[in-house]
């Protein structure tokens, strides 16, 4: 009879343990979806294969939903089943009509959330805060998308990458009222996050390098050359002798020039100096209608593409 208590108190106390370890799954399962929700808010989902990511996606869930139901009396799989309903919040906003990904994650987290062992007055005071919270902010973010997205028509009429890929770019058409305009937008071409079946292309960092206003007859091609750093150097220099920089603190300093110096000129900057400074010795150069508008050599000194210059918008 002892024996028998013994090996039934072992096998609880495994069990507790067992169910235990498995409610950290229901913490990585919420991790997920928060890292895909700040992932909707910054980045442009895209699916490549829209099968294999929905078949992979099904299969997580149905894991982890199996791991929380077995632990549901666990208190990190009862906090998971709360938060993940606000959790995905954004990714079903921002990725509305991409079903291989909502659907999945929207299941899983209805079914925890109603099956968790939370109390049912916790689960009907939440229950009823997220379902506001679902219907007051779906309402609101699609007014804002029908009151901020632009009338306007725009077309791509050209994009690509750079040489040396570091970049892309687009020429695009915008027709309005008052004769619309071509614009070249430049932004880096290695801030995309690749998953298995699906890429994040990151936005923000948009950079307009040319704008002309109304729509010519004929728009031209874009065209990219290379260049050597000494002879962008050279280049500017003929252009203007006291050619400045928008050097930031810590550039100064990687070059030994104090913080407090207001103007700094390129006249004044070694090869070896510019080199710290990042500019590579062979530089992409973009050019359009016979003039220069881009050149990642200015690009790399300006710091155009610095992670605080970033703008996010969500009616993109």
């Amino acid at each position: 009879m002892r024996a028998t208590t013994a090996s039934a108190e072992t096998t609880s106390a495994g069990s507790i343990w067992r169910k235990r370890f498995l409610s950290l799954i229901s913490v990585g399962y919420l991790a997920l979806m928060c890292w895909f929700s700040y992932l909707a808010i910054f980045y442009e989902f895209s699916v490549t294969n829209s099968v294999l990511f929905c078949l992979t996606l099904c299969v997580v869930s149905f894991a982890a939903l199996s791991a929380m139901l077995y632990s549901r009396f666990q208190i990190l799989t009862r906090l998971t089943g709360i938060l993940l309903l606000p959790a995905i919040l954004p990714q079903i906003l921002l990725c509305f009509g991409q079903w291989e990904l909502i659907l999945p994650i929207a299941v899983t987290s209805l079914i925890i959330f109603f099956l968790s062992g939370a109390g049912e007055t916790a689960k009907t005071v939440f229950g009823v805060i997220y379902l506001l919270l679902y219907i007051l902010g779906s309402l609101a973010f699609f007014m804002l998308m029908s009151f901020f997205t632009p009338s306007t028509q725009q077309t791509v009429l050209e994009n690509g990458t750079s040489p040396s890929g570091a970049y892309r770019y687009e020429i695009i058409q915008t027709d309005d009222s008052s004769g619309g305009n071509v614009a070249i937008h430049v932004e880096p071409n290695d801030r995309d996050i690749h998953l298995p079946f699906l890429t994040f292309i990151s936005n923000g960092y948009d950079r307009t390098v040319y704008e002309e206003r109304p729509v010519p007859s004929e728009v031209g091609s874009a065209e990219w050359t290379t260049a050597s750093r000494a002879d962008i150097t050279a280049q500017l220099l003929e252009i203007s002798n006291d050619v400045t920089l928008d050097l930031t603190k810590a550039q100064k300093s990687v070059i030994g020039i104090p913080a407090d110096t207001e103007t700094v000129y390129l006249k004044d900057l070694t090869d070896a100096q510019l080199e710290q400074l990042g500019v590579p010795a062979e530089n992409d150069v973009l050019t359009f209608s016979g003039k220069v508008c881009f050149r990642s050599y200015i690009a790399v000194l300006e710091d155009y593409f610095a992670k605080d210059n970033r703008e996010i918008s969500l009616f993109n």
